[in-house]
């Protein structure tokens, strides 16, 4: 059937006529050139995107079958994850950019700024009266606010999931706790107490008491803060504690969380690497042996590897304070000033953003890439040509992957049968834990341009000098009651107060 997006991409098609630019790319990026546009088409537009893995999307199948719904042919040229921002940045400072960027990794900061610049065009209007689809999610969800610049502008396409923890998750050995006829904590102290436990009882039951490492995290303590009994935001690293926004990192609060980092550290129960490792060197320890007992990351297979459901998410220790997001990122497509029929792409992105659309771009296609299971679960297919295995056919045959993807999640990706993908049902459920005692921290905050700059500026080199004092504190290089002081006075000094100020505004503003 013609989804919404569709049939008004047609309409707009039987309307138009000429050619949009297709691109030739060397290997610096840089290098874009026009084609002839092939017999049948109706329009050809240019794309920059990011590649899932070594997959990329000119021969994806999701991505053809997203073409031929509306008789256009996108020329994508693809570059890895890893060179994704270098020839990003390239493309657009040589000013030899295409119609679209998808899947390219936009941060807030980079859509206003070539927003600004006159690069990425305004999509606001274009939205409402090309992408029903869009819209109404966007009405449903209050989401328009969180897509709008401080200009008030919109300069991307989002992807929409369901709502998700805003940070990485604590994981806790379920098995060890049982081990030793230990609850799961539902406090700090509860928690300090259960580390203690799989410092000293031989937790993994091997016969070497000195094997386990209680607690390792990737690079910081700050993962624990989601689990205090206020909504900490880690992007400003505000709380909104009784109707008041409170910047933490000069708040009571935040030093008696210091000091039972400390704590932990200082008796062996938070691993001694911790702020030396990061993510690769955690999961090379997960995959050593069974000597983890907790530890940080989005899903617990990342680091112990699959098939390990002896760990849980820790759950919230109170309802309504674990930090979530709502389900919105931008930046997921962007479409540029060398587009000449750019309400023609935003009624093709259109049709990712309902279920059958969201299906596509999240499984591929029934009976391709996906079955649906008498019991109504679904499964992935790998006994055909997309893939021998669920990593590849979800990378070469879908559009999901590493980047955000201008889609919405689909109803139907709940039904995902345990049976295949075990890891993947384990870890919705996990979240969906966390997920439904939790809120978002904040409402949407904004800024104007020279506050926006201030902000960057301040806080640079102020969260610099804010994690170093943690880990000075945390590792024992200082004392907090007799640093504490001090600490605060540099904060002043390097211009905390107008920081401040500027939050408590926006919050303000957010909340009348």
């Amino acid at each position: 059937r013609l989804t919404a997006g569709i049939a008004a991409f047609m309409l707009l098609l039987s309307g138009c006529s000429g050619r949009e630019g297709s691109i030739d790319m060397d290997e610096s990026g840089a290098d874009w050139e026009d084609t002839e546009i092939p017999p049948g088409t109706g329009m050809r537009f240019t794309a920059f995107a990011g590649m899932n893995g070594d997959y990329d999307l000119e021969d994806n199948l999701a991505m053809k079958v997203a073409m031929q719904n509306a008789s256009i042919l996108i020329d994508f040229r693809s570059v890895l994850n890893a060179d994704l921002k270098e020839k990003r940045s390239l493309s657009l400072t040589s000013g030899n950019y295409p119609d679209l960027f998808f899947k390219a990794m936009f941060e807030t900061v980079d859509l206003e700024k070539y927003g600004k610049q006159g690069i990425f065009i305004p999509l606001e209007d274009l939205i409402r009266e090309y992408a029903p689809n869009l819209t109404a999610q966007l009405d449903e969800m209050d989401g328009w606010d969180y897509l709008k610049s401080s200009d008030g502008h919109i300069y991307s396409f989002p992807e929409i999931d369901r709502p998700s923890p805003a940070g990485s998750v604590c994981w806790i050995n379920q098995k060890w706790m049982e081990n030793l006829g230990l609850a799961e904590p539902k406090r700090f102290e509860e928690l300090y107490q259960v580390l203690k436990a799989f410092r000293d009882q031989d937790a993994n039951g091997n016969g070497d008491p000195d094997d386990e490492i209680p607690m390792s995290l990737a690079g910081s303590v700050y993962p624990l803060l989601a689990y205090a009994d206020y909504g900490y935001d880690a992007a400003t690293r505000t709380a909104a504690i009784d109707g008041e926004l409170v910047y933490l990192p000069t708040d009571r609060r935040f030093r008696e969380f210091i000091r039972y980092a400390a704590r932990l550290y200082q008796e062996g129960l938070l691993d001694r690497n911790t702020f030396m490792q990061q993510r690769k060197q955690l999961e090379a320890v997960g995959r050593s042996g069974d000597i983890l007992g907790a530890f940080d990351c989005q899903g617990a297979f990342e680091v112990v590897g699959r098939g390990r459901n002896d760990y849980i998410a820790l759950t919230p220790f109170q309802e309504g304070t674990y930090p979530i997001k709502k389900g919105i990122t931008v930046g997921a497509a962007v479409i540029t000033d060398r587009c000449k029929h750019p309400e023609a792409l935003v009624a093709w992105l259109d049709q990712f953003y309902d279920e059958e659309g969201g299906i596509l771009a999240w499984m591929g296609v029934e009976g391709e890439t996906y079955r649906i299971n008498e019991d109504g679960s679904w499964g992935w297919i790998t006994d055909k040509e997309y893939g021998e295995d669920v990593s590849t056919v979800r990378a070469g045959s879908t559009i999901q992957g590493t980047q955000y993807h201008p889609s919405i999640q689909p109803d139907r990706w709940a039904d995902l049968s345990g049976e295949q993908d075990p890891d993947e049902v384990y870890l919705t459920q996990q979240h969906f834990k966390i997920v439904s005692m939790g809120e978002v921290p904040l409402p949407v905050m904004k800024y104007s341009e020279e506050e926006g700059g201030e902000i960057v500026a301040l806080s640079t080199d102020m969260n610099a000098y804010i994690d170093r004092y943690v880990i000075q504190v945390v590792t024992g290089e200082l004392d907090l009651d007799e640093s504490w002081e001090g600490y605060l006075e540099v904060l002043q000094g390097m211009g905390v107060d107008r920081l401040i100020a500027i939050y408590r505004r926006a919050y303000e503003a957010a909340v009348k």
